[in-house]
């Protein structure tokens, strides 16, 4: 998942963007967009977003600062999708949307819901202390990516493939079998002297 959650904020970004500025500043990645893109959310200092660089080269945190943070996409006001929608919620660390759908029908609201659950994923999964997770939260983590995923319209194919694989075929397996493997050995071989 950590792989496509930055992919999936890619393609949401060049979305909001075509949406908002196309068709006449369609998002082609090119320096005089970026450019653009850092003039409409207040100029340089004012933004998290390393606009020098490729959107393709973004990290999660420069990403989630481009659309739910981004004046680029706030309404007349001011107010970012933040602002807007997330904020007042409060959601405590850890914690995720119950749902991923505007209780209100706003579209806005919803891709503002799912880009935050996608932040909170991203976060859970950065911050585990040994790299293992159980069943349930990994079964969790897969339905909470996939909706995400659909209401902003991304397909789901490669998270549904990841979640119907065996415990067996994860990094985080095999790397505990070759620790038990290796500290075995190291014991055979202290055993030996």
């Amino acid at each position: 998942m950590k792989k496509e959650i930055p992919k999936a904020l890619r393609k949401t970004f060049k979305a909001m963007w075509d949406e908002k500025f196309g068709p006449s500043e369609i998002l082609d990645d090119s320096e005089s967009v970026r450019k653009s893109f850092l003039a409409k959310d207040g100029g340089a200092g004012s933004t998290k977003v390393p606009t020098q660089i490729s959107y393709e080269k973004w990290d999660c945190t420069a990403l989630f600062q481009a659309t739910i943070h981004a004046k680029s996409f706030a309404n007349s006001t001011g107010q970012t999708l933040h602002d807007l929608y997330l904020r007042s919620l409060g959601l405590p660390l850890g914690s995720f949307h119950s749902s991923v759908v505007s209780p209100r029908g706003d579209p806005e609201e919803t891709r503002a819901l799912a880009i935050d659950q996608l932040r909170r994923l991203r976060n859970s999964l950065a911050h585990l202390a040994d790299d293992e997770m159980d069943k349930v939260t990994f079964d969790q983590n897969i339905q909470r990516t996939k909706e995400a995923f659909q209401v902003l319209g991304i397909s789901t194919e490669v998270i549904e493939k990841r979640g119907k694989l065996p415990e067996t075929d994860f990094p985080t397996s095999q790397t505990s079998k070759l620790k038990f493997e290796r500290n075995m050995l190291a014991i055979g071989v202290a055993l030996l002297r």
